[in-house]
């Protein structure tokens, strides 16, 4: 197991800040669009592909930590 100490740290994260009133299918959608924009713009985003023990084999994932907020809807 990896001690604390171990994780790697990243200098940057992805941020998206969602309504509070939206729906989870919404919150999901609006969140997959923005991320996979801002993906776009930097293949240094993305790891390479990679397969797990039984030799399935997997697309690449982001590499940086994506947070996903939510709050109130302000006039």
């Amino acid at each position: 197991m990896t001690s604390p100490d171990e994780l790697p740290r990243w200098a940057t994260k992805i941020a998206v800040l969602l309504r509070e009133d939206l729906a989870p299918w919404q919150a999901l959608n609006v969140t997959s669009f923005l991320v996979s924009g801002i993906v776009a713009t930097g293949t240094e985003l993305v790891g390479e592909p990679y397969e797990d023990a039984d030799g399935t084999r997997y697309l690449p994932m982001i590499r940086q930590p994506v947070l996903v907020l939510a709050g109130p809807v302000s006039c």
